[in-house]
């Protein structure tokens, strides 16, 4: 299982050249599901199969949306995702109650950094994930939607979960989309160009949220947070010697959040984020998102050479 996908869009190309028309202040508001998921959770509860009850109540009408976002929502995946969420329920409720709030001042201050970032094509929709993601950006319907998963951030950030930070890195993949479309829209990147993806918005995250703990930072992966020079050394060898590859296994390795293996799990968001210290040092974050694909990959290439501690 993915927490977050990587951008790998096919027909970003097209979405990027509708997108520009309005200010993100002016953004509509999330569509919120929620309301309804509730009504229909509630309704359950004295049903004799709870189960179908709520998927014919909620998920069954919304299978479209659900499609869009690359999920299915069968009864065996509700059956066995039901017990688990009854488990978070409340916290998921509060998160939801409060999410508007939160995204109000989420868009004002990233506005503030990124005055050209426009938002009117890539919506936003609150949602019951299944656990399958906490944000998924997946084009849909012509547009660049950012399918939130309410259950997904309580079970992997916890009930007090940093939505700033989370909000901050989600959004800035979009704006990113902007300048590089052409690493965004590729099926299969290159380890260096998901490095620069994923260690950037960690970046810009970190910035804009002076307060937040490396821990949230690192979207509460304790592992990478706790973890060592000596760790940052070794995974920047080993990404270096495939920052080349496009196999899926190798992106896996790095960035996957469910990978099982010798490297830490998405170990190239804690590489990424040192090397976008590294580079972002004293410079404007809107510049970042601006630096072409071949500039990218000698700064990854120099970057992993000086942390594997190897000469140029």
């Amino acid at each position: 299982m993915q927490r977050r996908d990587l951008l790998r869009l096919t027909t970003f190309s097209v979405l990027l050249a509708a997108v520009g028309q309005l200010p993100a202040a002016q953004a509509q508001p999330p569509t919120d599901l929620m309301p309804a998921f509730w009504r229909a959770y509630d309704a359950g509860r004295d049903a004799g199969d709870r189960v179908e009850a709520i998927r014919a109540a909620f998920f069954l009408p919304n299978a479209e949306l659900y499609a869009g976002a690359g999920l299915k929502p069968t009864y065996e995946r509700l059956a066995t995702w039901l017990p688990k969420f009854d488990a978070i329920a409340v916290d998921a409720r509060r998160l939801s109650h409060g999410f508007d709030d939160h995204y109000k001042r989420h868009a004002q201050h990233f506005q503030r950094e990124f005055p050209d970032f426009r938002r009117e094509r890539a919506p936003i929709y609150l949602m019951p994930s299944l656990f399958m993601f906490d944000g998924h950006l997946q084009p849909w319907q012509g547009k660049l939607p950012l399918f939130v998963g309410i259950d997904g951030i309580v079970r992997y950030h916890g009930a007090d979960a940093n939505l700033s930070v989370f909000l901050d890195h989600e959004s800035f993949h979009l704006y990113h989309g902007q300048h590089l479309p052409q690493l965004l829209m590729d099926e299969a990147p290159p380890v260096y160009g998901s490095l620069w993806l994923e260690g950037l918005a960690t970046y810009v995250s970190e910035r804009l949220n002076p307060d937040a703990s490396l821990l949230h930072v690192l979207l509460d992966d304790q592992k990478l947070a706790s973890a060592d020079e000596a760790t940052v050394r070794e995974l920047a060898a080993k990404l270096l010697a495939v920052m080349d590859s496009t196999a899926p296994e190798d992106s896996n390795r790095f960035f996957g959040a469910g990978y099982k293996g010798p490297e830490p799990a998405r170990g190239g968001y804690l590489v990424g984020l040192a090397i976008a210290r590294e580079i972002g040092r004293g410079r404007p974050l809107a510049e970042l998102a601006r630096i072409p694909m071949p500039e990218v990959r000698g700064l990854m290439q120099k970057q992993l050479r000086d942390l594997a501690g190897r000469e140029s």
